[in-house]
């Protein structure tokens, strides 16, 4: 039964991504959850299924399968408004936080009680690789997410940490972009590096990314060292990149990308890397200050620069 008319608003953060552990499934990766760029997405009572057609590819899907899962043969009356949404292909993990949003309001709107991860993984079609930003949607935090291979489900969470409050991130992307890494485009990618005959390379870096984070990415975000932190996050995306060097043209993703690193690096920023496929760019920062005067540094009309907080909480929901 449709619940009485009210309005319901998730709200959620971005996810940055440091890397994956493997080419292959069940992938394995690090991440963490900031509170901006926010994806806000309101649902209200209506006449019938209504929702903007730049959302409609994204939302229908969604709102079908959920319409299967409950035994409901028509879409629900409810009109879906998305306040504001994370840039698309990135590497900020728009589509998995916009689509567990529409997911999560419909879930709340309808008064179904379906688990967390039926809602990810069957409702929202999302967590296929990476459950970092599934996690990081309803935990918050940074996520150290690992599988097994005969596992049909999402990578369960191996650790979850909350950073020190003062850190922040200093996220940098482009202002336009030309080509981006998504869809199609990237699901042939993982197929042609999966079929490559080099596993005891991939093995073995795979082993080197997950000693990074046992013994000197958790150990330096629990006693909150933020320098030892820092290096180490930059020296596991590093060698994460080299995984899919093949795709990237080296551990960064393009000119752009190599080169801003490389320039944040010359100026002194610590904790520097690319989120996901990129282009997105981060940078650590010990404090509000230090990321102001980097922001500072490289502000320029071509690259959209934000500072953001870690988001240690997950996705919150509220009704009017």
């Amino acid at each position: 039964m449709m619940r009485a008319a009210k309005r319901i608003r998730i709200e959620t953060g971005a996810r940055l991504h440091f890397g994956l552990l493997d080419t292959s499934p069940p992938f394995g990766g690090l991440g963490v959850m900031i509170d901006r760029p926010a994806t806000i997405v309101e649902l209200s009572a209506a006449d019938q299924w209504t929702v903007a057609s730049a959302f409609q590819k994204r939302a229908c899907p969604i709102a079908k399968r959920l319409c299967q899962a409950i035994g409901q043969t028509s879409l629900p009356a409810v009109a879906i408004d998305v306040v504001s949404a994370a840039p698309p292909h990135r590497g900020f993990g728009s589509g998995t936080q916009l689509s567990l949003a529409i997911a999560e309001g419909l879930r709340q709107f309808t008064g179904q009680d379906i688990s967390d991860e039926t809602l990810a993984a069957e409702i929202a079609d999302r967590g296929k690789r990476s459950a970092v930003g599934v996690h990081g949607f309803f935990n918050g935090g940074m996520i150290f997410e690992t599988g097994d291979e005969d596992r049909q489900t999402l990578n369960p969470i191996r650790q979850r940490l909350e950073l020190p409050d003062r850190w922040r991130l200093l996220t940098l992307s482009p202002a336009t972009i030309a080509e981006t890494v998504s869809g199609q485009h990237e699901s042939d990618h993982f197929a042609r590096l999966q079929s490559k005959p080099h596993r005891s390379a991939v093995n073995r870096i795979g082993d080197e990314l997950q000693r990074h984070i046992v013994d000197e990415i958790l150990p330096a975000a629990r006693a909150g060292h933020f320098t030892d932190f820092a290096h180490a996050i930059e020296t596991y995306n590093h060698t994460s990149g080299t995984l899919f060097a093949e795709a990237q043209g080296g551990p960064y993703n393009g000119r752009w990308v190599t080169e801003l690193i490389a320039s944040l690096r010359n100026a002194g920023a610590i904790g520097v890397g690319q989120s996901s496929w990129g282009p997105g760019v981060f940078a650590w920062c010990e404090d509000e200050s230090a990321a102001n005067a980097l922001a500072e540094q490289f502000a320029s009309p071509s690259i959209d620069i934000q500072i953001a907080r870690i988001k240690h909480t997950g996705r919150t929901v509220t009704e009017r």
